[in-house]
């Protein structure tokens, strides 16, 4: 099977070569673009390849994000002895994913500037607090996301991590953590030439929940009041009979 995985994707590069050749642009693909989530998911590994029509000294980055949405980050305090949540922050447009990849140090190909106008990179990227209260020490809880989120594994920068292979193929590997969420990721791929953007790719990686646990995401998403309920009557139901057990006990 890997063989034959092997065997397709050279002739597809030979392909996406001639194509590039022709065209002066980079083409990419993905060994897989549907990614299922069950029950018993522990993560996933996907190949990226592709072909660009290069020099020496060339770069290729590869930025790929999730969907965007509410990242809270919370501050413990000592309230009368005891650890608690006494503050919290919310970002509304945080990249539930993201994974940024390059052939060599990104310093090396862009400088800070041209980092910050792509949003390449984890301190670049234009997250938003939740208007509301007037936050003190934002720097802090801008820190405090992106060491979260590095933690979980749900965002990652992967310097060194795509090959170049004789200034006209490439390939890099993308990892899905078990905890990713799921929606539509794009995947980015740039083309650079002494720091100037030549040609760029962009595709897709669905990733949705199958089985059993589809069925309850489902639930809790379409019937979010109907999930609460029971979630409460399973709370008192376990109490009810934990209690029963020890007072026979």
């Amino acid at each position: 099977m890997k063989f034959y995985l092997l065997i397709h994707i050279l002739f597809y590069l030979i392909i996406l070569s001639f194509n590039v050749k022709a065209q002066n642009q980079i083409v990419a693909d993905l060994s897989q673009e549907n990614v299922e989530i069950s029950t018993d998911f522990l993560g996933a590994k996907i190949l990226l390849f592709g072909a660009y029509d290069g020099r020496k000294g060339d770069d290729i980055i590869v930025v790929v994000t999730g969907p965007k949405g509410l990242a809270t980050i919370q501050k413990k305090g000592n309230v009368l002895g005891v650890w608690v949540n006494t503050k919290k922050v919310n970002y509304i447009n945080a990249p539930k994913y993201l994974s940024i990849s390059s052939n060599r140090d990104i310093d090396k190909i862009l400088n800070q500037k041209t980092q910050k106008i792509s949003e390449i990179g984890l301190n670049n990227l234009n997250v938003r607090i939740q208007p509301g209260k007037p936050i003190n020490n934002e720097q802090e809880w801008r820190e405090a996301l992106t060491r979260n989120m590095l933690k979980s594994k749900l965002w990652s920068v992967n310097e060194n991590s795509v090959s170049l292979i004789k200034n006209s193929l490439f390939r890099s590997y993308l990892s899905l953590p078990s905890n990713v969420t799921t929606g539509k990721f794009e995947v980015k791929i740039l083309h650079y030439r002494n720091s100037k953007l030549i040609s760029k790719e962009i595709s897709n990686i669905n990733v949705s929940k199958s089985g059993f646990s589809a069925e309850i995401y489902n639930i809790a998403q379409n019937y979010s009041t109907l999930s609460g309920i029971l979630a409460v009557l399973l709370a008192v139901f376990i109490g009810w009979g934990t209690n029963l057990v020890f007072r026979k006990v």
